[in-house]
């Protein structure tokens, strides 16, 4: 991932206006052709680290496992059992079919207030706490069969 910085050497080291940074290339063109037509701004490759990684693969599991508790409560309900967590049940009695609508939104919703935290460990928890309907998920089938 790059960054594109701008300086301006008008300015003094620590104005506010010394330095602009630019996210993508088009932001930059776009701002230059705004404010200074002939200035330059260099990439720079941003070193993440190993938290940020951690970090990814924390959220995106919170993801599989959102699809994992979707796919196992539909084999229950396949089999003929009910839903125990009574918002799910009303959305599955409200929508239908469409019930899984609500139930990736809270996925998505939980995903960006993780993608939000700077403590892995917490990450890690609720990731470890949104295991537990799929296992719970998966002992009620195993034992149905």
């Amino acid at each position: 991932m790059k960054v594109w910085i701008y300086t301006d050497t008008s300015k003094i080291v620590g104005d506010p206006e010394h330095l602009k940074v630019f996210a993508t290339n088009e932001t930059a063109q776009v701002w230059f052709k705004q404010n200074d037509p002939e200035g330059v701004a260099f990439a720079y490759e941003i070193i993440l680290g190993p938290r940020y990684l951690a970090k990814t693969l924390l959220v995106l599991s919170v993801l599989l496992l959102g699809l994992a508790d979707l796919f196992t409560t539909n084999t229950i309900l396949n089999l003929g059992f009910g839903e125990l967590n009574p918002f799910m049940h009303v959305a599955q009695t409200l929508l239908g079919p469409w019930w899984l609508i609500p139930k990736l939104g809270l996925t998505y919703i939980m995903m960006w207030l993780l993608w939000r935290s700077n403590n892995p460990y917490n990450i890690a928890l609720v990731v470890a706490l949104c295991c537990t309907p799929v296992l719970n998920n998966l002992l009620i089938i195993t034992g149905a069969n």
